[in-house]
């Protein structure tokens, strides 16, 4: 009981740390607000190339989920489920108009929040996702918590992350971008607590990646070599092998060397990081910039280190 108190009073500290940008602020047509053009460093945001069977499913899932909520307008999932599979097609700024009109309809609902959250944060509007964030929270505090349905399941089909989880998580990840590495670490801490315990394995590595950053942007290596050296090389890992993998450059325990071309994009930030803290400017700048130019969305974190690497 006081453990749940507790755990209750934590996520009312960070929800209600920050003032709230006021939720008509969002435009009512995301795209024609700019955000869905470029990345932050000005190069253009293009459509992902899927798999003809990948592009097929999306396709139709979107169809379904559009079906749905014609039938049932009047429930909150038939917003989110369209909001999501729009997302998971790379369309980010139709997911947030399709989360904001949901709003309209349920204006306390945590999980449109926290979906239109993210969608904001990935077309580069941070302080409004941080906002969903932070109400999301506001509802959900004293709330019990629940499972979040995975629209993409993992290969064993099993559903790690909770609502409470999730929406402190990627408040803090998100904290990354406005320099507010406090909240970050703060946030972390908190959102792995909030996982059950089948799950901790899976969330370490991600949760540590990113307390390690916050620190190294602090000034406080010693802090930020212990948030990592916590994190086994032998995890039981359903989903974040790349976190790990990425982890392991902070580590130490893996070199420029042995990194392949194909490395994925959260590496190959790990590296580009490790060069800046290194004092390597242009080394880190350069792989920047390449991940960026890469990704057909970008990578919002390697953009806000590139032009604002002072942040604070």
């Amino acid at each position: 009981m006081i453990r749940s108190l507790a755990l209750a009073c934590s996520i009312c500290i960070l929800a209600c740390a920050s003032p709230a940008v006021a939720q008509d602020r969002v435009p009512a047509d995301a795209a024609a607000a700019g955000f869905c053009d470029a990345t932050l460093i000005g190069t253009p945001l293009r459509t992902p190339q899927f798999g003809p069977e990948t592009q097929k499913r999306l396709d139709e899932d979107i169809a379904i989920a559009r079906a749905a909520l014609r039938i049932a307008p009047d429930r909150e999932e038939s917003f989110f489920w369209l909001g999501r599979r729009l997302g998971y097609a790379g369309r980010y700024c139709d997911a947030i108009d399709v989360f904001t009109r949901g709003l309209e309809r349920f204006p306390d609902s945590y999980r449109l929040l926290r979906y239109r959250g993210r969608h904001l944060t990935r077309s580069r509007q941070f302080a409004l996702g941080l906002a969903d964030y932070q109400r999301a929270m506001q509802l959900m505090s004293g709330q019990p918590d629940s499972f979040e349905p995975d629209g993409l399941p993992n290969p064993l089909g099993l559903t790690l992350g909770t609502y409470k989880s999730n929406i402190i998580y990627y408040h803090a990840q998100t904290s990354f971008a406005v320099g507010d590495y406090d909240r970050m670490v703060e946030g972390m801490a908190l959102a792995y607590t909030l996982v059950p315990a089948f799950a901790r394995d899976d969330m370490l590595p991600p949760t540590a990646f990113w307390t390690y950053l916050a620190y190294r942007k602090m000034g406080e290596p010693d802090k930020a070599r212990r948030a990592v050296a916590e994190v086994p090389v032998e995890l039981d890992l359903t989903e974040n092998h790349e976190y790990h993998r990425a982890v392991q450059v902070f580590q130490g325990l893996l070199e420029p060397s042995d990194l392949a071309e194909n490395e994925g994009t959260l590496v190959k930030f790990a590296l580009a990081m490790e060069l800046r803290f290194a004092g390597d400017e242009a080394g880190a700048t350069a792989l920047l910039r390449q991940i960026v130019e890469k990704n057909a969305q970008g990578f919002w974190p390697a953009e806000v280190e590139l032009v604002d690497p002072d942040r604070s």
